[in-house]
């Protein structure tokens, strides 16, 4: 299977691409992060319902958690990171979420930092948010400032 989809890989490369070990290794690992994830989420998403039984069920999820986390290439280590990075995907809030996965992060490591990015260009836009707001009150006139100030410091009272 896996020989299969390297396979496919390297002939959806374009021509000129395939002599290119770098872009050939790029390819052939892309394949195998998706085909994983789709394997991930039949596993995540099976069904009592789709097997006869508790044995059949228990076969089929052990088939699919092999196929997803492959013991027989991947180290305890490996696997546990596996583990831990899609719980951690699954935990963090829907707007830092989103972004991480759209950068496919393989390590836990690499999620972390761009949550972290994520938070710190969030921080950078609202600053920046702020330091137009401040900006536009301090392009105000004297007058524009002191009705502004006038308003604003009396609450809900009514100005007659």
């Amino acid at each position: 299977e896996d020989c299969g989809e390297a396979e496919q890989a390297f002939r959806r490369l374009p021509s000129r691409d395939r002599e290119d070990y770098g872009k050939v290794k790029a390819a052939i690992l892309r394949g195998d992060a998706l085909s994983r994830e789709k394997v991930r989420q039949h596993f995540r998403r099976f069904c009592y319902q789709e097997a006869e039984g508790p044995r059949v069920a228990y076969v089929r999820l052990q088939e699919l958690c092999c196929r997803w986390l492959k013991a027989e290439r991947h180290s305890k280590e490996q696997i546990l990171e596996q583990l831990i990075l899609e719980q951690l995907l699954t935990i963090l809030p829907s707007p830092i979420q989103s972004w991480v996965r759209e950068h496919g992060p393989e390590t836990c490591a690499q999620a972390v930092a761009l949550a972290e990015d994520f938070l710190v260009r969030q921080d950078s836009n609202q600053r920046q948010a702020d330091q137009v707001r401040r900006h536009h009150w301090l392009g105000q006139t004297e007058p524009e400032l002191a009705f502004h100030s006038k308003w604003l410091g009396s609450g809900l009272r009514t100005h007659t």
